[in-house]
């Protein structure tokens, strides 16, 4: 017979990688044949960084490697540049939050905000090294303040529509990480 607990975590699993594909999906719509003067928000981003500052074994590691890898796939950028610079701004992220229960709501906000900054600065830096073409550093400010926007947006919809909240102190292993 199954545990409660892996079959739980296993359907949780499914519903982040539905709502990636989600948003990928709709990322790749042609809503508009007009280019537009202000970047949207790095939804991806926050919605992992959601799941794993609440919810840390609910997304692995490999799991959001393959989101991301997808992703590069289907937005035409360098394959495996960006999986692996948020890889390590995810991996920050779930060591500072994944121990603790009580991180309230603005602080987890500037801490996700200055990882994502810190990895879109990585980003460029890489393009820079590389020769690629970038986006001008207005552009990429823009960027980095409409995620900043959309985050708690995000967290809303994680906790109140998907249920994804915050672990109890009864709900952690006894490594104190939450089940």
């Amino acid at each position: 017979m199954v545990d409660p607990i892996t079959t739980r975590r296993f359907g949780f699993r499914c519903v982040f990688f539905a709502l990636c594909a989600l948003i990928i999906f709709l990322k790749m719509l042609p809503l508009s044949t007009i280019p537009r003067s202000i970047p949207g928000p790095d939804l991806l981003f926050c919605l992992t960084a959601v799941w794993i500052m609440r919810r840390p074994r609910w997304a692995p590691v490999g799991l959001i490697v393959l989101v991301h890898l997808i992703a590069d796939i289907l937005f035409l950028r360098p394959i495996g540049l960006w999986p692996a610079i948020s890889l390590l701004g995810y991996e920050y992220l779930r060591r500072k939050a994944g121990g603790q229960t009580e991180i309230s709501v603005p602080v987890e906000i500037g801490l996700a905000a200055a990882t994502f900054a810190v990895l879109v600065a990585a980003n460029a830096l890489f393009h820079v090294i590389f020769g690629l073409g970038q986006p001008a550093f207005s552009v990429l400010l823009l960027h980095i303040v409409m995620t900043v926007v959309a985050y708690p947006f995000v967290i809303a919809v994680s906790h109140f529509l998907v249920r994804v909240r915050r672990a109890r102190p009864t709900e952690l292993d006894g490594s104190g990480i939450a089940i």
